[in-house]
């Protein structure tokens, strides 16, 4: 392949593990019941395959971010591919349900390493001028993964079986590696260090604890003692995990700890990661609680009320490239500035809805709402990756990515809350009531906190502004 095609290739296969990631994790929610009765297991046990997935995810991601810069980040990433191809097919051919679990997670660990490195990788081979759009492809991908998996899955599983979808994803992945494999360069360890087992097993308990806990919540009770000893376990491992990291035995021995806490001390960063995680979660809130509004209030069928939710995706597939190239024209600060106070309007403005408002109002909130999201992706990231030294782009890469997805999770219990409050068709009724105000209060809360990380980005672009102006002199 010649090296101007290969550059107009490359981004799209990095990106190719961003569409994989959300076809796997939205294909299989259609597929639950089959998956149930074939293995005679009950659907909230079956629940696991996609529990377990995400958990293995969010578990090894900065791992592999960090194994990325002492191993190379093209190998990881490419042997992501290969992995979770080789578990996937595992997963079409699974005897039992609990090999199923089992190889699941070998797909999840599969996922975490292109997860972990493709930022990383984007940065190191694109220039400068061209990181936001490039950065902007994976906020399309990832939108294009959640518009198509569960629409493909529910077809699938229709007019095959849901052991098809599996091996749909592993053509796909295995497709993806060949090509990543072809066109995308070498690249050369950063260092050469051992990781940090320790901090590894005590960062990845923690996580564990932590997903476990918001996951199993609306199950078990938020008060039951297993949710509450998963909390316990979470606060205890983190920690002993920052008390591992910052201790000065490294200093002493020449060796890195797992996470160099310093490193995500800058400003910058901070309300970097914050945005990311303020912002997934107000998306994935939405995404739960406005399906339970079109349908309890303005009594719109389910499939009527999925087609309306596919605005966000669809809009976000739209802006986020073409929002990632301006930001390249103009800087990141001024264009995710704009965006978060877009969001922050929109959220404002759904927690206004009431059953006197039509659908039109309701599906050009929704696509605001993935604008705002295209617009704030890119540049966000931009801003995080810029503070990282050359050595360690894999491990804010892994971190970034761990952020997104604890920033869904949190939005998935924040508009948990919501569905599962009991309610009633008839509006006028009591329940409905108390569902229409933790509906405006959850969009109150949302619009309050992206408005706060605004307030925050802005106050930072301005310090770091005068430092910049004080240098000169």
């Amino acid at each position: 392949m010649k090296p101007s095609a290969r550059s107009v290739v490359v981004p799209y296969v990095i990106c190719l593990g961003a569409l994989l990631s959300n076809l796997s994790a939205g294909m299989f929610n259609i597929a639950l019941i089959d998956i149930a009765e074939d293995y005679h297991q009950s659907v909230r046990s079956a629940q696991w395959v996609v529990t377990v997935y995400l958990l293995a995810i969010s578990v090894c991601l900065p791992f592999m971010g960090r194994l990325g810069d002492l191993r190379g980040k093209r190998s990881i990433h490419n042997f992501g591919y290969l992995l979770f191809a080789i578990g996937a097919l595992c997963c079409a051919l699974a005897p039992n349900f609990a090999s199923l679990v089992g190889f699941r997670v070998i797909q999840g660990i599969g996922a975490s390493m292109y997860q972990a490195t493709n930022m990383a990788l984007i940065v190191t081979v694109f220039p400068k001028e061209q990181k936001g759009r490039a950065l902007g492809l994976i906020g399309a991908f990832v939108a294009a993964g959640s518009l198509i998996g569960p629409s493909l899955g529910g077809i699938v599983v229709q007019w095959f079986s849901w052991r098809a979808n599996f091996g749909l994803l592993s053509v796909i992945a295995a497709a993806s590696w060949i090509l990543a494999q072809r066109v995308i360069p070498k690249d050369r360890p950063e260092e050469q260090a051992n990781v940090d087992i320790t901090g590894a097993f005590l960062f990845g308990l923690s996580l564990t604890g932590l997903v476990t806990a918001l996951d199993m919540g609306k199950q078990w009770g938020w008060g039951s003692m297993p949710v509450l000893s998963l909390f316990a376990l979470f606060v205890l491992c983190s920690v002993s995990f920052i008390v591992w990291c910052l201790s000065p035995r490294w200093k002493t021995s020449g060796k890195s700890p797992f996470i160099e806490l310093e490193l995500f001390t800058h400003s910058n960063t901070v309300i970097g990661i914050l945005i990311t995680i303020v912002t997934y979660m107000a998306s994935f809130s939405t995404q739960l609680a406005l399906p339970v509004f079109l349908r309890s209030f303005l009594h719109v069928q389910p499939a009527t009320a999925g087609m309306i939710m596919m605005g966000y995706p669809l809009s976000l597939i739209v802006s986020s490239p073409l929002c990632g190239r301006f930001s390249d024209r103009i800087g990141a600060v001024p264009v995710l500035s704009v965006g978060l106070a877009v969001m922050t309007a929109s959220l404002a403005a759904l927690s206004f809805l009431s059953p006197s408002h039509g659908l039109l109002v309701v599906v050009l909130l929704i696509v605001v709402l993935g604008f705002s999201m295209g617009m704030i992706n890119s540049p966000n990231s931009s801003i995080i990756m810029n503070q990282a030294p050359k050595s360690y782009l894999g491990a804010f890469s892994s971190v970034l990515a761990l952020c997104r997805n604890l920033g869904m999770m949190l939005g998935t219990v924040a508009g948990g809350m919501l569905t599962n409050v009991p309610f009633n068709s008839r509006v006028q009724t009591v329940p409905g009531e108390v569902i229409l105000n933790g509906y405006r209060a959850l969009f109150v809360g949302l619009a309050i906190l992206v408005m706060t990380a605004c307030g925050l980005l802005i106050l930072s672009a301005r310090r770091t502004g005068r430092k910049e102006a004080m240098s000169e002199f």
